[in-house]
C-alpha cells in the first residue's frame, strides 16, 4: 500500500483523503501516513454526516470525540451533535424494522389460520381413521363414521376454534400493531435532514414499499377477520334454524 501511495501525486493522495473526509494539509509523507492510518482503522465503525456549512460528506470513527474540521470549507463542527443525530436515526430504523417484522408475522399467522381452517374439513379431522368403516350401497362403497364423539369434541371443532378464535384475531392484532408502531421520518431542521434522507433511503423498512406492505397487511388482517365474523354469523343462524326446525316438528326433543 505504501509503495503504491509513494508513486501517486500529492493531488491524487489529497483526493483520496477528501473522499474519506480527512484533512488534506501537510507534506506528502504526512498525507500518506494519514491515509494509511485511516485505512488501517476501517474495521472500526464509522459515522457519515454532512458538514453543516457546505454540506460536504464527512466520515469519522464512532469513537472519535471533539471538533471535526471540514477539509473543504474548514468549518468546525462538534461531534457530539453528530453522535446524537446518528443514535436518534438508528433508533428510528430499529423501530421501523421491528414494526415491519411484526406486520409480517401477522400476515404469516393469518395465512396459517386459513390453512388450519380448511384443514378442519378434511376427512381426518371430521372422522379419524380408527372410526371409519365402509359399506356397499348400490354396488358402491361408502364411508361411515362410527365415532361417538360430540361435534365439539372432534378435531374439526378444535381446528375451527384455533383458526377462527385465536389465530385470526391474533393476525389482526399483530398487523394493526405493526403499522401503528411505524415511525415516519421527520425533518429535524438542520443539515442532518440530508443525512437522514440518505441513511433511510438505504433501509427497506423505511421505504414506501415497506409502508405499502404494512398497509396491505392491515387490510389482510381486517379482511380475514370480517370473513370469519360473517361465517360465524351464518353458522349461528343455521344452528338457530336447525333448533327451530327440531322444536317445531314433532313437539321438540321430548315428543
Amino acid at each position: 500500500m505504501a509503495s503504491e501511495l509513494e508513486g501517486m501525486t500529492v493531488v491524487e493522495i489529497k483526493d483520496l483523503l477528501r473522499e474519506r473526509g480527512q484533512l488534506v494539509s501537510g507534506k506528502k509523507s504526512v498525507l500518506i501516513q494519514r491515509l494509511e492510518e485511516y485505512d488501517s482503522e476501517e474495521i472500526e465503525e464509522k459515522i457519515e454526516f454532512n458538514c453543516n456549512n457546505c454540506k460536504s460528506r464527512l466520515r469519522i470513527p464512532r469513537s472519535f470525540q471533539g471538533l471535526v474540521t471540514c477539509p473543504t470549507c474548514s468549518n468546525k463542527q462538534n461531534t457530539s451533535e453528530v453522535h446524537n443525530t446518528s443514535d436518534s436515526i438508528s433508533t428510528d430504523i430499529t423501530q421501523n424494522q421491528m414494526s415491519l417484522a411484526i406486520s409480517i408475522i401477522g400476515i404469516v399467522l393469518g395465512i396459517l389460520a386459513i390453512m388450519v381452517f380448511f384443514s378442519a374439513f378434511t376427512m381426518d379431522s371430521m372422522c379419524p381413521e380408527e372410526y371409519r368403516s365402509t359399506i356397499v350401497v348400490d354396488g358402491e362403497e361408502a364411508i361411515l363414521c362410527d365415532s361417538d364423539e360430540m361435534l365439539w369434541e372432534t378435531k374439526m371443532a378444535d381446528r375451527l376454534f384455533y383458526s377462527c378464535c385465536l389465530m385470526v384475531p391474533g393476525s389482526l392484532f399483530l398487523t394493526i400493531m405493526g403499522y401503528s408502531l411505524r415511525k415516519e421520518q421527520r425533518d429535524i431542521g438542520t443539515a442532518t435532514i440530508e443525512k437522514e434522507a440518505t441513511t433511510h433511503s438505504n433501509n427497506f423498512s423505511d421505504s414506501k414499499v415497506a409502508k405499502a406492505i404494512q398497509v396491505a397487511a392491515v387490510s389482510f388482517g381486517i379482511g380475514i377477520s370480517t370473513i370469519t365474523a360473517i361465517l360465524a354469523i351464518v353458522l349461528i343462524v343455521l344452528f338457530g334454524i336447525v333448533i327451530y326446525a327440531i322444536f317445531s316438528s314433532g313437539g321438540g326433543f321430548f315428543a
